[in-house]
């Protein structure tokens, strides 16, 4: 009896690597921003602007180009082919498509996909439009992404603080200003908005062009180019 409990002991600790439990498999999307966690038992999606849809994790197919993992409502397909995000240097293992209830989202995976996702945002951005709306005559402000940091110059004043970039959602905590005043109207306005949009929770999305869009609940904008452009 005791030789068969070793002989079973040795069997399961010589399983091959696939059947031993597996990292989590991660990867993202930016049109708009998504994020896609596959684990030991649960599948979640999450996009920017959506509700977040979790199933259980089936039994993964290895195919001849990649791996695949097919559900009612989520069907993921990836690809061994390396994948560049649109907005930064990061170039990741995977091409992977995902279809979440009829819809289709293109994203990179695996290797560096577990890498921060402020990466996506991080830079300096020049601010171009409020609600579709352009910037006062004369004015150019802009907002830098910097690690945790948030700053930069809203027209007349310039601002820093703190901020979370989680999930396609950005937080920025208490924005700090200096105290000048505009000269116009107009560009007091359009300050104020900036600093008061920037002060809410923002889902972040890209639009046809590629311009950075920050979106509060109420659906006011805020439309970003990357600086320099």
């Amino acid at each position: 009896m005791i030789k068969y409990a070793a002989a079973a002991l040795l069997a399961l600790t010589a399983l091959p690597a696939a059947a031993q439990p597996q990292a989590e498999y991660r990867a993202l999307g930016t049109e708009p921003f998504w994020n896609l966690t596959i684990g030991a038992r649960t599948m979640r999606f999450e996009a920017a602007g959506r509700a977040s849809v979790s199933v259980a994790t089936p039994k993964v197919i290895h195919g001849f180009a990649g791996e695949m993992w097919q559900t009612r409502r989520i069907n993921v397909n990836t690809v061994h082919k390396s994948c560049s995000d649109g907005m930064s240097d990061t170039v990741y293992a995977d091409t992977v498509t995902v279809k979440v209830d009829g819809r289709t989202y293109q994203g990179c995976g695996g290797g560096t996909a577990a890498q921060p996702e402020t990466s996506l945002i991080e830079g300096a951005w020049r601010i171009v439009a409020l609600s579709g709306r352009p910037m006062a005559r004369g004015t150019t402000p802009t907002v830098t992404f910097e690690g945790s940091r948030i700053f930069g110059n809203a027209g007349c004043n310039r601002f820093t603080g703190s901020y979370r970039f989680e999930r396609g959602r950005l937080t920025a905590g208490r924005l700090v200003t200096t105290r000048m005043a505009c000269a116009e109207r107009a560009r007091n306005v359009q300050e104020s908005s900036i600093l008061r949009l920037l002060g809410e929770r923002l889902t972040v999305s890209r639009n046809r062009t590629g311009k950075l869009v920050l979106t509060n609940a109420a659906g006011r904008t805020m439309t970003l180019v990357r600086d320099g452009r």
